[in-house]
């Protein structure tokens, strides 16, 4: 009897983890165990339920040469497996994986996840944990022990996400050391060594009790600081030095998923003390924290993942947190407490909250994706039930895949040969910071009150529409070699027709508009039939011209100014003031005339135009104020005048157009400047 396989890798795609799902069924039986037999793992067993089974492997290094065999046997009540001696073996095959991470392609570092443990600088390095696991122990070694595997158990799932849904065998890699192995009870008895998740043991200037402060704490209604725990890790990072470090950090942001394991449930407050769900970072590290109330649930090696997915214990609140009210057995506390860490992963990742998937609280049912069988829950009364499929798996929304797919981390060696996908440009700091003189964009012109222009010299890749709190419709130009358009550097986006688009329940309601672009550019309107409708609405000049405003660069307010040029002059040149910042500029016409934006001092630069030459665009540095700008004519482009700080924002005339000024505010220098064209 044979077995087949839902999702077996290509002989020629290569792992970046050491972890597979693998689905697959046997027609030899339908029950009973598949044990998977390794050159490079100990040996591995799996449920089998109506012929259906989910291998869960580790890999080790290279091609890994498996041999799966449907034999007789089960699990026992503590859940470990017990092939019958002398059994049956109902069907057998042979299956190469290859484990074969990307970690530099040329100068091109991939950025790693530091894995992290944070203590108070008196703490103990306990965490919570009932009597009946306390066998494990519940010091700082077995912290470490379980958090090694359960970064494996996200990669694993992420994985099979992501080659689920087309985009590839891909996944975010850890920073990994190699060392006597944990990952397998049998690893560890026979000393074996072999690379596994590094764990970075952050020791805190805080004391456990600035830690468990009340007001720190985030299910805390009455916190007065509920993210000061965020505050405290950032701080940690910094202070451990290294990676963190911010003469590490200040080319190449670092990501980091710190678990606090001086989080502690106070029944007597009915609140986690030291635990904050959170996620995001600054310029210098993405970061993800949360607490440690659950690590007593979570498997301590691969032997006893099974174990820990179906194990029905109930638990009590005498002893420890019931998260959300869902932890009301020890499988589901595995897979609310670990599913929760890995969604703040997914904010330092860059995704936000989703209508459904990890990114909602999908991960609830975190245990499906590794299981073809669910156990009793406790909470639900729902009874043990399967084969779980794929289409009954949690998993991540279709959004945060596609910015996985154009996050660095999850770089494959494929990537670099499609420039589109990969620009030269965004390989400087491992990808994760764009070079100052790179327009990530995405720059809006509303060509008439139904179309919008979206520009990005990077490239878009997504565009969602949102009506309520949620994407309700999404444009996606994935790259070409996964048979999509690649990213765009310019779209048009007609709002009638996302209107016939949307499902009629959300028609004739506000869009707010969210694009992303590569190297990280985002941009939103709130409104878009509202941005439409004003920014398509012509402006009468004095001369009795007709022009578009584009939007205002920069942030700060001041004095309105505006210069309008000349009909049916042409530009001599242009003189600029400025320092560091912008201060103004004055555009002299071949009538002698000129036209005056903002101030004018004693240091200038001139930009000299040729005969008919023409001004067709311009490049603008801001952030609170317009630190630089430079000038693009039909023949060439200006020097940068004043300094590169803030966002670099590119405007080109839309074709049948021309630049007729300028209008913006000042303050000492200039605050804010915007296009005017027609």
């Amino acid at each position: 009897m044979s077995i087949t396989f839902e999702n077996l890798p290509r002989d020629y795609e290569k792992l970046p983890v050491p972890v597979y799902i693998l689905k697959g069924r046997s027609a030899g039986s339908k029950g009973n165990l598949i044990g998977a037999i390794s050159d490079k793992f100990p040996p591995q067993y799996y449920e089998v339920v109506d012929g259906y089974f989910k291998a869960y492997l580790h890999l080790g290094p290279g091609t890994n040469n498996i041999t799966l065999k449907h034999i007789e046997g089960s699990f026992d009540k503590s859940g470990y497996p017990v092939p019958k001696e002398g059994g049956k073996t109902y069907s057998e095959t042979k299956i190469l994986l290859t484990y074969d991470p990307l970690t530099q392609q040329g100068q091109f570092q991939i950025p790693k996840i530091h894995l992290c443990v944070l203590l108070g600088r008196d703490s103990k390095g306990i965490f919570d944990c009932p009597k009946q696991t306390m066998y494990q122990g519940n010091a700082l070694d077995t912290a470490v022990k379980k958090l090694r595997v359960a970064g494996r158990l996200m990669q694993a799932f992420t994985l099979d996400e992501m080659a689920k849904n087309g985009v590839g065998k891909r996944c975010f890699q850890f920073v990994e050391e190699t060392i006597p192995s944990t990952v397998s009870r049998q690893d560890e008895a026979s000393g074996t060594s072999r690379s596994q998740i590094k764990v970075h043991v952050i020791r805190s200037k805080y004391s456990v009790a600035e830690i468990q402060d009340m007001n720190y704490a985030q299910q805390n209604k009455h916190a007065k600081e509920a993210g000061k725990l965020f505050e405290i890790a950032l701080e940690s990072l910094r202070d451990s030095g290294g990676d963190f470090a911010d003469s590490a950090t200040n080319h190449t942001p670092a990501l980091a998923a710190v678990l606090i394991l001086d989080a502690h449930w106070s029944k007597k407050n009915g609140v986690i003390l030291g635990h904050a769900a959170l996620g995001g970072g600054t310029e210098r590290i993405k970061l993800a924290i949360f607490g440690s109330h659950g690590l007593h649930s979570w498997p301590m090696d691969w032997e006893s993942v099974f174990r820990s997915f179906t194990d029905c214990s109930p638990l009590s609140i005498d002893e420890v947190a019931n998260d959300c009210n869902e932890c009301s057995c020890r499988w589901e506390c595995l897979c609310v407490t670990l599913g929760a860490f890995m969604h703040e992963i997914g904010h330092s990742l860059g995704c936000p909250h989703q209508e459904n998937g990890v990114m909602l609280r999908d991960y609830v049912r975190m245990d499906r994706k590794f299981l073809s069988k669910e156990r009793y829950c406790i909470r639900t009364k729902r009874s043990e039930w399967g084969p779980v499929f794929t289409k009954d798996e949690p998993g991540w929304n279709r959004l945060d895949i596609l910015r996985f797919l154009y996050h660095p981390a999850f770089s494959l060696i494929q990537d670099f040969k499609d420039i589109s996908f990969k620009p030269l440009p965004l390989l400087a700091n491992q990808g994760m910071k764009t070079p100052a003189n790179t327009d990530v964009g995405p720059n809006f012109i509303a060509l008439d009150g139904d179309t919008l222009n979206v520009q990005s010299s990077t490239g878009i890749y997504l565009v969602e529409c949102h009506i309520g709190e949620w994407s309700r419709l999404h444009y996606e130009y994935i790259p070409s070699f996964y048979n999509g358009m690649g990213p765009q550097k310019s779209i048009k986006l007609n709002y009638s027709i996302m209107e016939q688009q949307l499902a009629p329940k959300w028609r004739g309601k506000p869009i707010k508009l969210e694009v992303l672009t590569v190297g990280f550019g985002q941009r939103s309107i709130d409104n878009l039939g509202s941005y439409l409708a004003s920014h398509s609405q012509g402006i009468q000049l004095a001369d009795g011209r007709i022009g578009r405003k584009t939007d205002l660069f920069g942030n700060n307010g001041g004095s309105p100014v505006q210069a309008i040029f000349p009909p049916q002059r042409n530009i001599t040149k242009i003189r600029i003031t400025h320092g560091m910042a912008l201060d103004g500029f004055e555009i002299y016409f071949d009538d002698k005339t000129f036209a005056k934006f903002g101030n004018s001092k004693s240091h200038y630069s001139d930009f000299p135009f040729g005969e008919g030459e023409q001004l067709i665009g311009v490049a603008i540095h801001s952030g609170a104020w317009v630190d630089g700008i430079q000038f693009i004519t039909d023949r060439q482009a200006s020097p940068l005048y004043g300094g590169n700080g803030g966002s670099l924002h590119k405007f080109f005339s839309p074709a049948g157009t021309s630049i007729l000024g300028f209008y913006g505010s000042m303050g000492s220098w200039c605050n804010q400047i915007g296009i005017i064209y027609g």
